[in-house]
């Protein structure tokens, strides 16, 4: 299995107590860095514009600025998002961006694309939400544009949302024929669909109990537009806190507590918690069933480099054994 870690950024409130916006990115290159040379296969961003899951008034870093800044500022690690919206830019533009992106990294971009959720963030910035199946549709049309525009010469295309006439995307990406392209979700009629058509990676959101049966839908989907399900890559997300003891909770709710949550829900929202032992077990499981790899998300990211954060416990303690 591969592993990947999302880097501080804001959006999950990972920032707040690092006081100002100078020193927030300093932290974020600080501990991208560090995460590059420690050995992480891939670093990821929020494709969002203010915090969640509440709304406060501190930074949340834009994504694609991040990518650009990632491709300089690590060397060797994968870059993506999670997921970038296809709502919130036009998708030729998208293409030309991703494309230099992945120049500027050496071919090391990944690209995650969906069809957009945080209905109060559109109204907030000003998009129109649109259905759950317009919203699939742009997705769909977006697809089409990225791979016309990193493949062709000159591209050019009529759907019902985007068009394009003899569109240049100079310089293609790196990576031939284009950047792997990460779809996340399990929604089983038109999701899974264009995880089907278009995705290298499908990045599965749901509980490990449902995975088998939602493989087999997407094997389906696979099958009738004659695409090999051996070809996508199968990824999860899974937060992570691992303590031996009382103690140690109390330390890590004391490193996060300007983030003003609760234990209740910090525990209720992470999957692989516990022991060594017992998220060394919960990755395992993971393993068993087919999963390709995963990407952790941890609340105390921004304190990489004290030798305690949960990154580099992870890394260190439990990774190793999977």
């Amino acid at each position: 299995m591969e592993f990947g870690v999302l880097v501080p950024q804001g959006w999950r409130l990972e920032l707040m107590g690092v006081d100002g916006a100078a020193r927030k990115w300093e932290t974020i290159t600080r501990v991208s860095r560090e995460l590059d040379e420690a050995g992480w296969e891939s670093l990821w961003v929020y494709d969002h514009f203010h915090t969640f899951p509440r709304k406060q008034v501190e930074a949340t870093f834009e994504a694609w600025m991040m990518m650009a800044s990632l491709a300089q500022i690590t060397s060797r690690a994968r870059l993506g998002q999670f997921v970038t919206c296809a709502q919130y830019r036009q998708p030729s533009y998208l293409a030309k961006i991703a494309a230099c992106v992945d120049v500027a990294s050496g071919g090391r971009l990944n690209v995650g694309v969906g069809a957009g959720w945080y209905e109060e963030e559109f109204a907030a910035y000003g998009y129109d939400y649109l259905t759950m199946g317009k919203r699939l549709k742009r997705l769909e049309e977006t697809l089409d544009v990225l791979r016309a525009m990193w493949t062709e010469e000159q591209a050019s295309y009529d759907g019902k949302h985007f068009t394009l006439v003899d569109a240049v995307c100079e310089p293609k990406p790196v990576q031939r024929p284009h950047p792997p392209i990460w779809i996340g979700g399990r929604g089983p009629k038109v999701l899974l669909r264009l995880v089907a058509k278009y995705a290298d990676v499908w990045n599965y959101n749901g509980p490990l109990a449902e995975l088998d049966d939602t493989i087999e839908i997407l094997k389906r989907h696979c099958g009738d537009v004659g695409r090999d399900f051996d070809e996508i890559k199968v990824t999860a997300m899974s937060g992570g806190l691992c303590y031996e003891s009382a103690d140690e909770l109390d330390a890590f709710m004391h490193t996060i507590a300007a983030q003003q949550r609760s234990r209740e829900s910090v525990l209720e929202l992470i999957n692989c918690k516990g022991t060594r032992e017992q998220c060394a077990e919960y990755l395992h499981a993971w393993k068993r069933k087919g999963c390709d790899g995963v990407v952790f998300f941890f609340n105390d990211i921004a304190s990489h480099g004290s030798g305690h954060s949960q990154a580099e416990i992870f890394h260190r303690d439990i990774l190793p054994q999977i």
